[in-house]
């Protein structure tokens, strides 16, 4: 059954474009590497949306970032400075089952990129395996990292952990839930 419309309003056709994202998107992972780059935006923000939920199950606030910054979203931690979260997806695996992820910049034209990222253009790294929806996020900086195949089952269990290890390493022991500063403590004492 058909919603009936206000009279004098029509929904506009839906575009050819938008009809081929859903029929090439169908096959996803499964998609030609010319279909990955026609889509790359759509897949981004997917994986962005996938970052986002699963900082909003941990309780954690973050937003979007606007488009023209050097990072895609910006995790506001208790009574801290703001983090800058990049976001990078993977396809793809190697031969041997991994999801390798080479940090360049993104082109606004397709997936050739525009040079490497330096250091200071984002905090944490959140990596998504997106046919396995795992996440990882780090701040180690490096150009290459890797997530192996054997780690995506701990990576969807607990997020939390990698996220934390990222946040102890950026000094912000603080803002991890439970997590008590100073010398370790002898709580059976």
């Amino acid at each position: 059954m058909r919603q009936l419309l206000l009279p004098g309003i029509t929904l506009p056709t839906r575009p050819a474009e938008a009809r081929d994202a859903r029929d090439a998107l169908a096959a996803y992972p499964n998609m030609s590497t010319e279909d990955l780059c026609s889509y790359a935006k759509i897949l981004g923000h997917s994986a962005e949306l996938v970052v986002a939920s699963i900082l909003m199950r941990l309780g954690e606030r973050d937003f979007p970032a606007p488009e023209f910054e050097r990072h895609d979203r910006v995790l506001f931690l208790p009574g801290d400075t703001p983090l800058r979260i990049q976001v990078k997806t993977r396809h793809t695996r190697t031969p041997a089952g991994d999801y390798v992820f080479n940090l360049k910049q993104s082109s606004e034209r397709g997936a050739t990129g525009r040079g490497p990222y330096s250091a200071a253009d984002f905090d944490i790294l959140a990596m998504v395996a997106l046919p396995e929806m795992a996440v990882r996020f780090t701040a180690d900086w490096q150009t290459r990292h890797t997530i192996y195949a054997s780690e995506c089952p701990d990576l969807r269990r607990n997020p939390r952990a990698t996220l934390d290890a990222a946040l102890m390493r950026l000094g912000h022991a603080h803002a991890i839930p439970g997590h008590v500063d100073g010398p370790d403590l002898d709580l059976a004492a």
